[in-house]
C-alpha cells in the first residue's frame, strides 16, 4: 500500500493533468460522449490530501434548457483534449430553463481493498 505522501504525488498529477470539467448529458463516466453544448469550466482541484481531492460550486452555462445533465467529465483542455473518466452527479440532474447548472461538490480519492 503506498503513504500518503506517494498517493499526494500521483493523485496532484492528475488533478493538473485533468484541469477542466464538462457536463454530459447521458452515459457511463469512463465515456467522453454525450458532452452537453456548456461551456467547460476549470476545476480548481484542492491540492491533494492522503490522495483526496475535492471541487465545489462549478456554474455551467449554454447548456440545453431543461435538458439532462447526468455527470461530469475531466479533461486535459478546455476544449477538444484528452478525457480522464467522471463522476456521476446526483440530486438534481437537470439544466435550468436558462441552460446553467451548478454541481455542489465533487469528490475523489484513494480507495483500498
Amino acid at each position: 500500500m503506498f503513504v500518503d505522501t506517494a498517493l499526494d504525488v500521483g493523485t496532484n498529477a492528475i488533478i493538473a493533468a485533468y484541469p477542466y470539467l464538462s457536463i454530459h448529458t447521458t452515459g457511463a463516466v469512463t465515456s467522453s460522449a454525450n458532452e452537453s453544448a456548456a461551456a467547460r469550466v476549470a476545476a480548481n482541484w484542492s491540492a491533494s490530501s492522503g490522495g483526496d481531492t475535492a471541487v465545489t460550486s462549478k456554474n455551467f452555462t449554454g447548456g440545453a434548457a431543461s435538458g439532462p445533465a447526468i455527470r461530469v467529465g475531466y479533461w486535459s483542455l478546455a476544449t477538444g483534449g484528452v478525457y480522464g473518466g467522471g463522476s456521476l452527479l446526483t440530486g438534481d440532474q437537470t439544466f435550468n430553463a436558462a441552460g446553467e447548472y451548478t454541481v455542489t461538490g465533487i469528490a475523489e480519492g484513494s480507495s483500498s481493498t
